[in-house]
């Protein structure tokens, strides 16, 4: 849909449903359009299905820089719209076991930041890694650990794939995320709106907005 169509597809959704409510401006309209896409897109990374959202996969290459622990590699994007990591490649060579004697790429393995330092070498532990492992830091940046046979190759060595944020939708904008989506989009939008007008409606999903929030509650 062009951004016009989502507009009009509210309107036609949210009067359905709110027969006595007060209607909403076009730019209003535009800010529930835009709280929508971002939770739509959320479900989407949370589930790993790429197939929807592939319009705003990307993928860049960087250079590694040297990190804090031995044998490890520190990523930064330079992209301000980075949202969810996909996968990357690391460009290495090896000096023995499984030699790479000229410089070639390699899948990284994805692992939780708090299984880190089970790779990391140091003198109690001699971790063989014929693949990199890559995990996400709490300030955006990237680590990568490998082991002591393996050398990255200094230059352009790393390409991450990954989903940055789209762009708003305007009245001269269209959304970005695949059409596929679209349709959710626009019934997430009228779900939200309708919050205000609906006391019964609006207890149930602060509840709902609670337990996802905080599931222990």
């Amino acid at each position: 849909m062009t951004s016009a169509e989502m507009i009009t597809n509210f309107k036609i959704g949210y009067d359905i449903i709110n027969l006595e409510a007060p209607g909403y401006e076009d730019s209003e309209i535009l800010v529930f359009l835009n709280q929508a896409q971002i939770i739509e897109l959320t479900k989407e990374i949370s589930l790993r299905r790429w197939t929807f959202i592939s319009n705003i996969i990307e993928n860049t290459t960087y250079n590694t820089s040297v990190g804090t622990f031995q044998y490890t590699r520190v990523v930064t994007p330079t992209a301000n719209d980075y949202i969810a990591y996909i996968n990357s490649k690391s460009k290495i060579t090896r000096a023995t076991f499984k030699m790479i004697a000229v410089a070639d790429w390699v899948d990284n393995i994805f692992i939780r930041k708090e299984d880190s330092g089970k790779y990391i070498s140091n003198s109690n532990n001699y971790p063989i890694l014929l693949n990199p492992r890559v995990f996400e830091e709490i300030n955006g940046t990237i680590g990568v650990i490998y082991d002591r046979n393996t050398t990255f190759s200094g230059a352009n060595d790393f390409v991450l794939e990954y989903v940055r944020r789209p762009v708003d939708i305007t009245a001269g904008v269209d959304c970005e995320i695949n059409t596929i989506l679209h349709e959710r989009i626009v019934n997430t939008a009228v779900d939200l709106a309708k919050k205000p007008f609906n006391p019964q409606e609006a207890v149930i999903s602060q509840q709902a907005d609670t337990i996802m929030t905080n599931p222990k509650i």
